[in-house]
């Protein structure tokens, strides 16, 4: 049974875990995770390789610049204004790439201002209310709004699929677009509460104060950068092509497309195991196990035959840090530095992050050029995913009461 405290924080919790959830479900997030379904037709029609629409998406590198931007927005003007704002950029950059998107500068310029506006706006800004609300089951909470882009990212790639296959990628882009606007947008402002995450009273300044700039010279911070990007290369890499990467294993373009669900299904399982297990276990081991887990994922593709249920099995491993990462993040910021400057510590991380999914994504797509495969992207992918676990282990850690 729930202790008082614990039933004070879902009382008014649920709801920003539900909003959260739900601009994570149909944001920018929800874009990256089925990029890749684009990635064929995309590249028939714009005549590119998959090295160039590597290159391309891996101008979401512009994120890194993005998220400690929408990091101290969000400490300064609250949630509200900043969600609102991002979201309608990102509407219309969709709506961009639907309808005005016409060769390989058009699309990277799109994908570029995508990373600037949405490479904050979801993690960064949607974790900030549930760690300034929770205590007690921040971990769980966390879990929780990443389950929203599991649910979306598992439902909307075969109805997407269908979508591009009959009416081509740009009705695509239009989807997600109507999708974060129409849908997502009114949802959220009706869930999350006012008194959420609102503006502090001190104005904005262009630079962070130096105590608020001190993260910058502490060990676990530069720690917690150097896990965060060996993650986000492999996870990235892998979720980048995962359709191109299936359908090279000798399976269809349907299956892929489930390859793609099953990604999200192990997500799932991340986001929501991982946010209990970090609320019940000692955190730095449950960062280490779920580092380590799509490792065997990767291994699965290289001695695959072309089956179809063990590829599966494996895009589900590769889902399980993807979903975990951004809790685990969150989690061991607010822990290690508190909530006062989270958007901007967080943000930075973050913004560190995109920078090892660019590598990740660039490099996956130019291997495949070069050798004709993903074998040697794949077996790199274990050996990062081993030493970014272990560098868990020597972060410390605040009270999680506090």
């Amino acid at each position: 049974m729930s202790s008082p405290s614990d039933e004070n924080e879902w009382r008014v919790g649920w709801r920003i875990v539900a909003a959260s959830a739900t601009a994570n479900a149909t944001g920018v997030s929800l874009m990256f995770y089925t990029f890749s379904m684009f990635l064929i037709p995309l590249a028939k029609e714009l005549r590119l390789t998959r090295g160039e629409a590597g290159m391309v998406q891996a101008l979401i590198i512009t994120a890194a610049l993005g998220a400690p931007l929408v990091g101290r927005l969000a400490d300064t003007f609250g949630f509200r204004p900043v969600f609102i704002v991002a979201t309608t950029i990102m509407a219309i950059i969709e709506l961009s790439q639907a309808w005005l998107v016409d060769d390989l500068y058009g699309l990277g310029l799109t994908v570029a201002l995508a990373g600037i506006v949405g490479g904050g706006a979801s993690t960064v800004l949607l974790t900030r209310p549930v760690n300034a609300h929770f205590r007690r089951n921040r971990g769980l909470a966390l879990g929780l709004v990443g389950i929203g882009a599991s649910i979306s990212a598992a439902l909307v790639p075969p109805v997407l699929e269908r979508v591009i296959a009959i009416e081509g990628w740009r009705y695509g882009f239009a989807a997600l677009a109507f999708i974060g606007f129409v849908v997502g947008l009114p949802l959220v402002l009706a869930l999350m509460p006012r008194s959420a995450s609102v503006a502090r009273l001190a104005p904005l300044v262009p630079m962070p104060t130096p105590a608020a700039r001190s993260f910058l010279a502490d060990r676990d911070f530069w720690l917690l950068v150097g896990a965060n990007i060996l993650v986000a290369i492999t996870t990235s890499g892998a979720i980048s092509q995962l359709s191109p990467m299936i359908q090279d294993e000798g399976l269809s373009s349907q299956t892929a497309a489930w390859g793609v669900t099953a990604f999200a299904i192990g997500q799932f399982a991340g986001k929501l195991g991982g946010g209990f297990l970090l609320d019940k276990l000692e955190p730095r081991l449950v960062a280490l196990v779920l580092t380590a887990v799509p490792g065997l994922g990767f291994g699965v593709f290289l001695l695959d035959q072309g089956a179809a249920y063990p590829i599966l099995a494996a895009g589900m491993l590769l889902g399980v840090m993807q979903g975990a990462d951004i809790g685990i993040f969150a989690y061991f910021v607010a822990r290690r530095f508190g909530v006062e400057n989270y958007g901007t510590v967080f943000g930075a991380l973050h913004g560190f992050g995109w920078l090892g999914s660019a590598i990740g994504i660039l490099g996956f797509g130019l291997v495949f050029d070069h050798f004709g495969s993903y074998a040697l992207a794949q077996l790199v992918s274990i050996g990062l995913l081993a030493l970014g676990a272990l560098l868990f282990l020597p972060i410390r850690l605040g009270e999680a009461q506090s």
